[in-house]
This record gives C-alpha cells, structure tokens and sequence, in this order.
C-alpha cells in the first residue's frame, strides 16, 4: 500500500453520494461524538473503556462481548492510549483485543481513543492492503494490525502526503458539507485510513 494506490480516493469521494440516512452518512455525523465521548473520563476506571467499547460495537456487525480476565488490563491500555505522546506497542493493544475477543474491534477502540495515533481497521481495509483476502487467523494477529499501522504512517511520512492530505480532505469536507453535516478535522493517520476504507468498498 502506497500514496499513489491511494489518490483514486479523492474522485471517489467527490463523486460517490451516500443517501442522507444511509448507515454511512450517519456514522460521519456520529463520528466527533463518537471521539469526544471516548476522551471523557470517569472516577470508576472502567467506565470509559466500556462506554468507547459499547460505542464502537454500535458500529459494528457483530455483538459486544467483554472477557472479564482481560477487562481491567484492558482499561489500564485504553487509559495509556489517551495519553498524549502514546508510544504504539502490542502491549498497549493485546490486553483491549482480548478482552473484546477481536482484534478488528479493539482497532476501532484504539482509534477512537486517540485516532491522532491508531487507525481503525478491519477485513475489507486489510484485503485492499494486501491485494487478497485475508483469513481470520490473519484478522487475529497483531502482527497484521501493526503491519497497517506502520504502513499507514509511512505514507504520512512520504514527500507527496502534504498535497494528498489537501486533495483528500478538501474532498471530505464537500462530502460532509453535502450531508449537512458540520464540518470536522481529521488526523494524519485518519486521512490514510478513510481513503484507503473508501477503496476497500470496491
């Protein structure tokens, strides 16, 4: 995966149109309180940990299911997540994918918690990553997920991201303001990530 693979996205997002109530249409308005919502915190720690997992799992084709074993390391890794300067490490992202029983899920997790830092990712994302469909033992290894992330981070770092960043979120803003929806930031890594989700539709 590379910028130039990416650059198709931006025609595609000026010219695909969501139906106004689509599934899609309403989680780009639900998006900034789906982030804002993540970042508040509660004296019970583990709160905000299973607010963001209730939350994501709204969005989601399969049902939240929390592994008690796994759930208060999994608070103390969303805790450390939040923090600003967050180093990325499978120690941070094991523990909340196992409590959730899904890789995939805690990516949406990690995300929402600090989507400056983690990309979301899922089956579709990893099948245009890799130009063929992934198998679900792949979908579990966190390999797999810190392989995207170095990827998407990589193209944030590459001469031509600057002026794909401009492209792509000029794009989005006319999509959103299409929809009527307020116009909001994305992250460096969430540009990557909502491009390459945008391709992976087919």
């Amino acid at each position: 995966m590379n910028i130039e693979n990416l650059y198709p996205a931006v025609e595609r997002v000026r010219e695909h149109r969501f139906g106004a109530s689509s599934r899609e249409a309403s989680f780009l308005r639900a998006y900034p309180a789906l982030v804002a919502a993540a970042r508040v915190d509660a004296d019970d720690p583990l709160e905000p940990f299973l607010r963001t997992a209730a939350l994501a799992y709204a969005w989601m084709p399969k049902a939240l299911k929390i592994d008690e074993d796994f759930l208060l390391a999994a608070a103390a890794s969303f805790a450390s997540v939040k923090a600003n300067g967050v180093t990325i490490s499978r120690d941070l992202i094991d523990p909340i994918a196992a409590c959730l029983g899904s890789l995939v899920g805690a990516s949406t997790v990690l995300h929402l918690a600090n989507p400056a830092v983690f990309p979301m990712w899922n089956k579709r994302i990893e099948r245009f990553r890799l130009c063929e469909s992934p198998s679900p033992f792949h979908m579990g290894q966190t390999r797999n997920y810190l392989g995207f992330i170095e990827d998407v981070w990589g193209i944030t770092s590459h001469p031509m991201f600057l002026t794909f960043h401009h492209e792509f979120c000029t794009a989005y803003q006319e999509r959103l303001q299409r929809l009527h929806i307020a116009a909001y930031p994305l992250t460096e890594p969430g540009v990557v990530q909502c491009a390459t989700a945008e391709l992976a539709r087919g």
